[in-house]
């Protein structure tokens, strides 16, 4: 019991405490105020209004949104489990650090002497800046990559968007994005401390790059809600609006394959896949596919598998005796999860 309320406390109620947490409450906090003022200002809505819209009981008690609790929980559990096992960035960035001293191209402490101010700026800049681009081109793969794609369905099966829903991850994405993370960053850190040396430090915001606390802080948390604020088109030349990331989801095919960036939306510009936001009624989902993804959480979990070892099998052996091996264990577990009433979600 004990080990349990140690994980609830941590893992479950710790992303709401952590303002290193998209989800955390302080943030939550400020998507909320802005979403009111948005609805009261711009879309000239009476206060009473503005909270009904979002509040609406349609959009938080759906089906999707009951889901994206579920996949909270188990997603947390499973990134326990597999945490030990996933390389670190502490790992990444000691073994880049000690690699870069084997090399005699690049002297080490180059500059060192440069004044702590500009090291500073430099490293959080650059930190900022290769993180979020190595998310858009992470993002970018798992939309165009065909295997990939499958397991990203599990995302952009959502037909509501909650702040939840950005926890709505298959386990194999979660995993990409953890190793992206240890990756990105840990390289980041070994390279400008070899460069630099040990004075180097972050602008930080209660402990957090302060460009992550501006992103989070001025509404990161629309990207996945029912509240579509958008920018003035200058801005969002530069920088990712809610509405922007709607389009996104939206599941009409002239929107497929738009606006993949976080924070910036230049990344976009350069890859050609930009669209300014819209103020049109948009439909969430997959299309026609989202029934079958969605039927029940098993489905959400276990149909990407499926259908990737439908690709690897025809691949390898083309159709033959394809159902008999990839069908049979997918209805089994469908079957096991029927059982204990998985389908209610």
């Amino acid at each position: 019991m004990g080990e349990v309320l140690e994980f609830f406390q941590s893992d479950i109620v710790g992303q709401f405490l952590n303002p290193r947490r998209r989800l955390f409450w302080g943030y939550l906090i400020s998507a909320l105020i802005i979403a009111i003022l948005w609805l009261c200002i711009i879309k000239k809505k009476k206060i009473r209004q503005a909270l009904r819209t979002i509040f609406d009981r349609s959009v938080w008690l759906s089906k999707s949104s009951r889901a994206d609790m579920v996949c909270f929980i188990i997603n947390r559990i499973f990134m326990v489990i597999c945490r030990p096992i996933l390389i670190t960035q502490i790992f990444i960035a000691t073994a880049l650090y000690h690699t870069l001293h084997l090399q005699q191209i690049i002297p080490i402490g180059l500059f060192e002497t440069a004044p702590v101010w500009l090291s500073t700026l430099l490293f959080t800049s650059f930190f900022f800046l290769l993180d979020d681009f190595s998310r858009f081109a992470l993002h970018l793969a798992l939309h165009k990559v065909p295997s990939l794609w499958e397991f990203h369905k599990f995302h952009h099966s959502a037909e509501t968007l909650t702040p939840l829903t950005v926890t709505r991850t298959h386990p194999v994405e979660a995993i990409l994005f953890t190793l992206r993370s240890a990756i990105v960053q840990g390289g980041t850190i070994a390279i400008f401390i070899f460069l630099f040396g040990q004075q180097l430090s972050l602008f930080t915001i209660l402990g957090v790059n302060v460009f992550v606390v501006l992103f989070h802080g001025l509404g990161s948390n629309l990207r996945h809600s029912h509240i579509s604020v958008s920018y003035p088109n200058v801005i969002e030349n530069c920088l990712m609006s809610p509405a922007q990331h709607h389009l996104h989801h939206s599941s009409s095919q002239k929107h497929f394959d738009k606006n993949f960036g976080v924070a910036l939306s230049i990344w976009d510009k350069m890859a050609g896949s930009f669209m300014y936001s819209s103020d049109k009624k948009l439909i969430f989902g997959i299309g026609s596919e989202t029934e079958e993804y969605t039927q029940t959480i098993a489905h959400m979990y276990f149909v990407p598998i499926k259908k990737v070892w439908d690709r690897l099998w025809r691949h390898t052996y083309g159709n033959k005796c394809l159902l008999r091996i990839s069908s049979t264990p997918h209805k089994k577990l469908m079957n096991f999860w029927r059982k204990y009433n998985v389908t209610d979600f």
